[in-house]
């Protein structure tokens, strides 16, 4: 019989280890660190660095996030599910029975776990195709006692169930041969109106979220406020958990350069003046289309600062084997530099450079064609050569049937509300 203990509090570089040392093996994720417990702390979760000891060797970690519910009962929260290695029947068992044990102590209602592991293999457009399943899995966890919430296919759960990923496998010009020809296409054109890629630090975060607000009130959603997003920053890179990227565009070096374009075109025109032929009205057709969108672009920077500007930006995380880009905003009215394929391209390198075996673009949309309004956001993710990946889904672990079936029926109430009350507040 193997011997497993089970513990409740380790401290931050033994939590750590095992994701920092086994990575893809364990399932490792930043949403599963010791950060983002810290992260969630502030945030009213109450975090419980858990782990599970065989011999005294660490094998499973899980951080669970407790969270307050009325008449002094709670919910657990273990996001991104158990570090460990899942083929482990045995010890996916005893994780279980321990968490399920602490959460009786702390009148828990339930346990959820969000697992990091794929369901099946499925192609560009979602067709399930051959390649790996986890359907065994499923069926595990639900011996086991798991319920398994119905398979959503946009953003309705704790986290998103779809996602691309980018393995950063091969040379860097073997993984930019499979971005899309578009994508291609504009990031040179990023690097023709001189957009520069910087990083930077906490004291930067106020432009960041002037950015995000920007972005919200165009988009009509609402992520976090202005608070959150600087102490997530000041937490998650203090544990080297963390990244802030800019993209900037030298608005007085943009104009000099449009009006010497100008000036050329009008030299090619004028040197055409006079001249016939198809080939030659070709060409006039052409010189005459590039001047109009020309002076379009020199209009529209007419009113902007004469300075260098900041005008994309992308919050990441990393951690073992992964970098997510987690939060993007852009200034749409510089939206022709395409400064956000610059930053996005400067992201995929450096984590690259930095040895991780995957970039994840952290959520998009199961079925495109439903999706209305981020649709946009699954042909952008979807263009820079990721598989889609789709996971297995939320199961919840229910300690206290009867009051859990009660709350239940709140929830949906709730989230109404709160969702009217964020709405009203982008609009303001």
């Amino acid at each position: 019989m193997r011997n497993f203990t089970f513990r409740e509090n380790l401290g931050r570089d033994e939590f750590n280890s095992l994701a920092l040392s086994e990575k893809s093996a364990v399932k490792a994720h930043f949403l599963g660190s010791y950060e983002w417990g810290e992260v969630s702390a502030r945030r009213n979760r109450t975090p419980y660095y858990t782990g599970v000891y065989e011999d005294g060797k660490l094998v499973a970690t899980a951080l669970v996030l407790k969270r307050s519910l009325i008449a002094g009962y709670t919910y657990f929260y273990i996001p991104r599910g158990f570090t460990m290695d899942h083929s482990d029947r045995e010890l996916l068992k005893f994780i279980t029975d321990s968490i399920k044990a602490m959460g009786k102590k702390h009148k828990a209602l339930y346990f959820r776990i969000d697992p990091d592991i794929k369901l099946h293999t499925v192609d560009i457009d979602g067709n399930v195709i051959e390649g790996e399943s986890n359907e065994d899995l499923v069926r595990y966890l639900e011996q086991l006692g798991y319920k398994r919430k119905p398979l959503n296919y946009g953003f309705e759960n704790e986290q998103p169930r779809f996602t691309f990923r980018i393995p950063l496998v091969g040379t860097m010009d073997e993984i930019e041969s499979r971005y899309s020809r578009t994508t291609k296409t504009r990031i040179r054109q990023s690097h023709e109106a001189g957009v520069t890629v910087c990083e930077g630090g906490s004291e930067d975060i106020g432009e960041f979220t002037r950015l995000m607000e920007m972005t919200e009130k165009r988009q009509g959603f609402y992520s976090h406020d202005p608070e959150f997003f600087s102490y997530f920053f000041d937490i998650m890179s203090a544990g080297g958990l963390a990244r802030l990227y800019f993209g900037k565009v030298n608005v007085p070096e943009i104009i000099a350069k449009l009006e010497n374009d100008r000036e050329n075109v009008k030299a090619e025109l004028a040197e055409l003046e006079g001249k016939t032929g198809k080939k030659v009205a070709g060409k006039i057709k052409e010189a005459e289309k590039k001047l109009v969108a020309v002076e379009k672009q020199l209009e529209g920077l007419a009113d902007k600062p004469k300075t260098e500007v900041i005008v994309s930006t992308y919050l990441d995380a990393q951690y073992a084997d992964k970098t997510w880009a987690l939060y993007a905003a852009n200034d749409m009215d510089y939206g022709k530099f395409f400064a956000n394929y610059a930053v996005y391209q400067k992201q995929i390198r450096d984590a690259k450079e930095e040895g991780r075996e995957v970039f994840d673009v952290f959520g998009t949309v199961g079925r495109p064609e439903e999706a209305g309004s981020t649709a946009g956001l699954y042909e952008f993710k979807k263009k820079w050569g990721g598989e889609l990946t789709e996971f297995i889904g939320e199961f919840d672990y229910i300690l206290n049937k009867p009051v859990f079936l009660a709350y239940s029926k709140l929830i949906p109430v709730y989230h109404r509300l709160m969702n009217r009350r964020l709405r009203k507040s982008v609009e303001e």
